[in-house]
């Protein structure tokens, strides 16, 4: 594979594995690019979502710095497919991450709506 010294289209490319998918077909970068609109996607509901402190008992420090490491092992996967400098995993990774947000906003409104306040009624008198 040729080293490119900017941005570039083209589907011969190594996303983050040596030697996969150039060399393997057009179907192999389709599907390497599907994974990387997941992988941003999820880096992205990810990082939407709060990390509540944990109490200090260590079951819940160790849940806590379980779930901080995975965080921080997608958000370096995704890294690693953004260096390869190519044009189509750049926007796909950029599309992946509108839709994660996308995706999770909607859910929010969709199952937790926000509470309406109640009007004042006009009749009464204070």
């Amino acid at each position: 594979m040729a080293q490119h010294g900017g941005f570039w289209f083209g589907a011969d490319v190594d996303i983050l594995f040596a030697g996969w998918p150039s060399g393997h077909g057009h179907f192999h970068f389709y599907m390497a690019l599907v994974l990387v609109f997941m992988l941003s996607m999820c880096a992205q509901m990810y990082a939407m979502t709060p990390m509540t402190s944990p109490k200090m008992v260590p079951k819940s420090l160790i849940q806590h710095a379980a779930l901080h490491c995975f965080r921080t092992f997608i958000n370096f996967l995704v890294l690693l497919c953004v260096i390869t400098f190519n044009l189509g995993v750049l926007i796909t990774v950029l599309l992946g991450h509108v839709g994660g947000y996308v995706a999770l906003t909607m859910y929010i409104h969709y199952h937790f709506p926000a509470p309406v306040a109640d009007a004042p009624d006009n009749d009464e008198k204070a």
